[in-house]
């Protein structure tokens, strides 16, 4: 985030308050596959070591973290705290969006994208720090087809890959073959995508628009991309062959690699994004179906509690 943002978008800490936590307790594993440990009285203990006095919620389901998250808005809560992975975050995000309720973050699953965003460290006991003592700023959000996101939308190749990859996070190992299948068989058509100042006219294999550096498996799309300039970074990925495509996502899985050829980016507030034959597009994990789509940033839309210090541009580093 910038250091230049407004006084009035850096309070001090959680506003004083009722704080609710909302535990996912499937939160951390990948295609039945646990990556992360933490129990309910890891999360407890963590709080109480800094000092805070949290109601802790379990949730089992989308619908029930919905709820209690509604709940504690309604409530005037000063906070609610994500103890999961980047689904259970999205979740409760959405439900914060435009309200006085801070959402915090303890990191349980297995990529976090958004923590990493917004510069939250991984160790819960240093996450649990930056609730009790971080500041509360407002970040922008993605909107796709009337609902929000957090990290990226995209179109062409790799939403219709994701589309498949996706289900091994269910346990169907199968779908690592229908990734690749989806791949081969892929064909790109000529896309119109219509910015706030010009209109990019490309046969790109993929394009991302992002609201942050991060999306998928920790693919840094977007390294540049700032979650408060009110803008997308929009990144063509053009003049690649598949397989030289592929390996590029692969070599920025996890953060490894920053920088490729054939990339332009644009910078805007929306990007409607149409083509000859219809492409794959999607918003984070959400399949969109597909093109025409258009996302457009709500700037400022949602409260969250980071660490004090921050870079002087950039996104928080992680």
């Amino acid at each position: 985030m910038n250091d230049d943002v407004n006084a009035s978008d850096r309070t001090p800490g959680p506003p004083p308050g009722l704080i609710r936590v909302i535990f996912n307790a499937s939160a951390g594993s990948k295609g039945g596959i646990r990556t992360n440990g933490a129990t309910k009285p890891d999360v407890e203990a963590v709080l109480r070591d800094v000092g805070l006095d949290a109601e802790i919620v379990d949730s089992s389901s989308a619908d029930e973290t919905r709820r209690v998250t509604s709940e504690a808005v309604q409530r005037g809560y000063a906070a609610v705290v994500a103890a999961g992975g980047d689904g259970t975050i999205g979740l409760v995000a959405t439900e914060l969006l435009n309200s006085g309720t801070a959402l915090g973050v303890l990191p349980r699953g297995s990529i976090m994208n958004i923590p990493r965003m917004l510069g939250i460290p991984p160790d819960m006991s240093a996450a649990a720090a930056v609730i009790a003592c971080g500041v509360i700023r407002r970040i922008d959000v993605g909107e796709a087809r009337g609902r929000p996101f957090f990290e990226a939308g995209s179109v062409g190749m790799n939403a219709a890959m994701f589309r498949e990859a996706q289900r091994f996070e269910t346990g169907d190992r199968a779908s690592i073959l229908r990734t690749i299948w989806a791949a081969v068989r892929y064909r790109p058509a000529r896309m119109e995508i219509a910015l706030d100042d010009r209109v990019v006219r490309t046969r790109a294999l993929v394009v991302t628009v992002a609201n942050g550096p991060y999306t998928g498996a920790g693919m840094t799309v977007a390294p540049d991309a700032r979650i408060d300039d009110g803008r997308f970074d929009v990144t063509v990925f053009e003049h690649f062959s598949k397989w030289e495509l592929i390996r590029h996502l692969l070599s920025i899985a996890f953060g490894r690699r920053r920088y490729a050829p054939h990339v332009s980016t644009y910078r805007s507030t929306f990007a409607h994004i149409s083509s000859v034959s219809p492409l794959p597009a999607r918003a984070d994990s959400r399949d969109l179906g597909t093109t025409p789509v258009e996302f457009r940033v709500l700037p400022a839309a949602l409260p969250v509690i980071v660490p004090p210090e921050g870079p002087a541009k950039g996104a928080l580093p992680g």
